[in-house]
């Protein structure tokens, strides 16, 4: 897939610690890229995963005390006296609504921070965007982890239907469920939401739920019902306001990228008839790449009301 916008990475990273750029009294655990694995998969969203973890978790510093955090790469950069300003006002302002205790923040927590931090640095568009969509990834990562082979939403298609026979079958209830969560599993990563809530409400409805399996449940809807959409929407309005830049108009790829990942964002989100207006404009942009273009046809028929 050419318009995957990182390699998989796995687990496999070197830690270093730096002094905080916005306090040198403070430090910051920064790791680089250490090895390769086997690309394990990829969403309809175009985010990739490795089979061994994923990079995205380990890209960003957070500061120990102040919790300012970058991509690990932007840490070594000198911060103004008035950027430190802007930036330290700006999590003052943001304290109040993350954990008290900082080893509580979520990787979602951290690129929310890493965000606003982004934008008192004048970061466009078109980087926040892109670093709310990898936030959308972390939180879907930990909702539902890795399904090997999932290689897009054709694949994951043939999975669900492959598997609504395997439900047709006389399975025990243990077996049952296995099934139910792995398609609830395939559904979400695939974007097929109204598929993945049948999946879990019939998972809940097997009954004889173990507290393990109520936990997964609970922590599952709790990710892919309130934390991933809401980083989702955050991602659209930049990708709104980036498509109607001036750098859209020049950067004609990336501007047909930004077009499909809206188109795909407003499928997740339950937004039919605007998801299908976007995927319209993939296919008649001169400049996307045929991928993109095969996707958005493929994706567009799925939401298309049949005959």
């Amino acid at each position: 897939m050419l318009l995957l916008t990182s390699i998989a990475l796995a687990t496999q990273v070197a830690p270093e610690n730096l002094p905080c750029p916005l306090d040198p009294s403070d430090s910051v655990r920064v790791y680089h890229r250490a090895s390769s694995n086997t690309h394990g998969g990829w969403d309809s969203d175009l985010a990739s995963y490795s089979s061994q973890g994923q990079w995205r978790e380990y890209a960003l510093g957070t500061c120990r005390d102040t919790l300012f955090t970058l991509y690990g790469e932007d840490m070594r950069e000198e911060l103004t006296d008035e950027q430190k300003a802007a930036l330290t006002a700006r999590l003052a302002e943001l304290r109040p609504m993350l954990p008290q205790d900082p080893s509580e923040l979520q990787v979602w927590d951290r690129y929310l921070i890493a965000a606003e931090m982004y934008r008192v640095l004048g970061r466009d568009s078109g980087f926040l965007y892109q670093l709310y969509l990898e936030a959308s990834w972390v939180a879907r990562d930990v909702a539902v982890g890795e399904y090997l082979g999932l290689e897009g939403p054709v694949r994951a298609r043939e999975l669900l239907d492959a598997g609504a026979l395997e439900l047709k079958k006389d399975l025990d209830p243990h077996t049952r469920k296995i099934v139910l969560h792995n398609l609830a599993r395939v559904a979400h990563r695939g974007g097929f939401v109204g598929e993945r809530d049948d999946y879990l409400a019939q998972f809940q409805a097997v009954g004889q739920l173990t507290n393990e399996e109520r936990k997964v449940l609970e922590e599952l809807h709790f990710i892919v019902d309130t934390i991933e959409p809401r980083i989702q929407d955050l991602a659209l309005a930049e990708v709104y306001v980036y498509l109607a830049s001036d750098a859209a108009r020049i950067q004609g790829v990336e501007r047909a990228r930004a077009t499909y990942v809206m188109a795909d964002l407003l499928r997740r989100r339950g937004r039919t008839e605007e998801a299908l207006q976007a995927f319209r404009l993939v296919l008649e942009d001169k400049d996307a790449p045929q991928e993109l273009r095969d996707l958005a046809w493929y994706l567009g028929e799925q939401l298309s009301p049949s005959e």
